[in-house]
């Protein structure tokens, strides 16, 4: 197999899995092993749980020391920190992921919550991890600009939950997400957003 074809079957073990843990079917640590252990069936087809989570111990180490920030990340949120913008951070992933990741690129100190679907009781895209997080936030929906790199996940499902939904196209793709959502290419567009809605 190729090394893009590789990266795209670990894309779509990471899809089906992660949507099975989003589900409540198995644990966090349950959709990594089996992500490991389907990349690897046809090669290690004996590989047992022990040894697929230290394999993916051994990926989670690589993928630590590749967290970057883009270049527009700190400047943005620093500039919206200023002008007295809360920020705050709604993902489908590990909180402890989560938070390790923004302080890895210096982002930490500029967000107020940190919250995750496991906490919420809802995963994105449903209307209840967007309005549970508003509720959180004592904030209206209305109110609420969310910005999010996927189309369908984040800015289509949290516009359709009431809220003001951004989808950031840093490829510029062209593709239209359809009423209700507005599209940005780069973090700093979000400045102007946000300020009209406030």
């Amino acid at each position: 197999m190729s090394l893009d074809g590789l990266a795209a079957r670990w894309r779509g073990l990471t899809q089906l899995h992660f949507a099975r843990y989003l589900a409540g079917e198995i644990s966090m640590q349950e959709q990594r092993r089996a992500r490991i252990q389907e990349l690897f069936a046809s090669s290690r087809p004996g590989l047992n749980a022990a040894e697929a989570d230290d394999l993916f111990a051994t990926y989670l180490s690589s993928y630590r020391a590749s967290w970057t920030a883009y270049p527009d990340a700190q400047p943005t949120v620093s500039a919206l920190s200023l002008s007295g913008v809360g920020l705050a951070v709604l993902s489908n992933g590990d909180r402890g992921q989560q938070i390790e990741k923004l302080q890895k690129c210096g982002l930490d100190t500029y967000f107020s919550e940190i919250m995750t679907s496991s906490e919420i009781g809802w995963a994105k895209p449903a209307p209840e991890a967007f309005l549970g997080a508003c509720r959180r936030l004592g904030i209206s929906p209305r109110r609420c600009v969310y910005v999010g790199d996927a189309m369908e996940t984040d800015a289509c499902a949290s516009a359709a939950a009431g809220l003001i939904g951004v989808w950031l196209d840093r490829a510029g793709s062209g593709i239209d997400p359809g009423p209700g959502v507005q599209v940005i290419h780069g973090l700093g567009e979000i400045v102007g957003i946000v300020g009209d809605a406030g």
